[in-house]
């Protein structure tokens, strides 16, 4: 026995796997602090954004949220210059949706809890042979620019799972999202899926195609990219279901176009970015402050069950000013009309038969100003209005001014310089139609109040 579990022991070691792998990166995203709102039980800071409307009108009383990438990285053929390189990326994210994250929590807490999700992990071939060509495989963030202050992609944000490929100014890709949601409370883009038989809440996978043209000039200081993409839905059942479930496939499309200007200032980093974008059928997503176009928004048409006549139409522009070493600014403006299948202006039922809204309007304009004290402290402030009206209904409304004064551990006097220690307060005020519909989730704890306030404590960082 004793020469056995020897043998066994060196046969183990031997085929152990030894890591001697030194190509290995590690980065992070996160926030994390304490807020608090005078008005709540309890104190516990909540959103004072419009429901619907996620990070857009801005972002600082965002809860806990870290995120932490790995990747490797190697070169196919090291003894050319002109090999292939390789990355394998994970990103995994962590957050609560119903309250604490850190501290005293588990992922089996009954308020708060760990939630955890895998965004990213992909597989990335770059300069292939020397070329211009790249491809990925996995899931990947497959965006581009962001409102940061109202946590926006607001243009092409194609972040799922699927195969891209980018020659030079040009990127392609062929996406597949999908998603499984198990209860009661779902959005309206999810379907009833029976591939299998069973009758289950998920949304319905569609293939998208997307494809985008980067056109620079004026020596690369201007550019404007054009954007198209076409949605694919198919049926939801097999050849042996009832037809009580029995959907017809539907499609949808999207265009738009960007333009983006660097500024010439006294300090580099000014900018100046505008972009229209339309969609059309199941492709009408823009909506919880996301503009992810698969996340079909309204009501389909109880007749022909699609969204044949739904649409999305939004403008954003994005502004960046590095004006000196003592003041920046940074502003945006969005405008969002969505309408679904159906020919209501206000509700109408989903499959589930749910009355829902079938048509909104979103309009919300910010700013955050930068006053560079001295290297290690800046005062920041911001002022947000955001506008929200659902269907036939009156609109709702928040302006929302934030003080912010942060400590920068790195001294630089730049408004991408992280980490940010801040003490936060901001003060709210609602309109009538706000206050007596709640519609806030500060709101929804405090009740019918015009004025809201909020505390806080917190730091922010990235490194990559």
């Amino acid at each position: 026995m004793i020469l056995t579990a020897i043998v066994y022991g060196i046969i183990n070691t031997a085929f152990a796997q030894v890591i001697s792998n030194k190509n290995f990166s590690l980065g992070s995203y996160g926030r994390i602090g304490a807020g608090f709102a005078p008005q709540i039980n309890g104190g516990i800071g909540r959103s004072m954004n419009l429901n619907g409307m996620g990070s857009i009108g801005g972002r600082m009383e965002e809860a806990d949220y870290l995120e932490l990438l790995t990747a490797f990285h190697y070169n196919a053929n090291e003894k050319k210059a002109d090999s292939t390189l390789i990355n394998v990326q994970v990103r995994m994210a962590f957050y609560s949706s119903s309250g604490q994250m850190i501290g005293n929590v588990t992922s089996k807490s009954a308020y708060g809890g760990i939630t955890a999700a895998l965004p990213e992990l992909y597989a990335e071939a770059r300069h292939i042979l020397g070329t211009p060509w790249n491809i990925w495989i996995g899931a990947k963030k497959f965006r581009g620019d962001d409102i940061h202050i109202a946590d926006h992609y607001f243009f092409d944000d194609h972040s799922t799972q699927g195969i891209g490929a980018s020659y030079k100014n040009s990127s392609f890709g062929i996406l597949f999202p999908g998603a499984v949601d198990s209860s009661s409370s779902v959005p309206p883009y999810f379907y009833l899926n029976i591939v299998d038989g069973t009758p289950r809440i998920g949304l319905r996978g569609r293939t998208v195609v997307v494809f985008e043209q980067n056109f620079p000039f004026k020596d690369k200081q201007q550019s404007i990219k054009l954007l198209t993409e076409f949605h694919k839905l198919g049926d939801a059942t097999v050849a042996d279901t009832s037809t009580k479930y029995n959907y017809p496939s539907d499609i949808g499309w999207v265009i738009g176009a960007k333009h983006v200007i660097n500024i010439k200032t006294e300090k580099p980093g000014s900018f100046n970015q505008f972009a229209v974008r339309y969609g059309s059928g199941i492709a009408n997503g823009d909506d919880g402050g996301n503009s992810l176009t698969w996340l079909t928004y309204g009501a389909p048409n109880m007749n022909s069950k699609k969204f044949t006549g739904a649409y999305c139409f939004s403008l954003v522009e994005h502004l960046m000013l590095n004006l000196s070493n003592k003041f920046s600014i940074n502003a945006y403006g969005i405008y969002t009309k969505n309408k679904g299948g159906s020919d209501s202006t206000n509700k109408s039922p989903d499959y589930f038969g749910r009355e829902l809204f079938n048509n909104k309007t979103d309009l919300a304009l910010g700013a955050r100003a930068f006053f560079y004290i001295t290297d290690h402290f800046v005062l920041m402030s911001e002022l947000h209005h955001a506008i929200r009206k659902d269907g036939d209904q009156d609109p709702a409304a928040m302006t929302k001014f934030s003080i912010v004064p942060t400590y920068v551990p790195s001294g630089k006097r730049d408004p991408w310089a992280r980490p940010q220690f801040r003490f936060i307060y901001s003060i709210a005020h609602y309109n009538q139609f706000a206050s007596d519909h709640m519609y806030s989730p500060f709101l929804q704890e405090v009740g019918k109040k015009t004025w809201g306030q909020y505390f806080a404590v917190r730091v922010e960082w990235w490194i990559y």
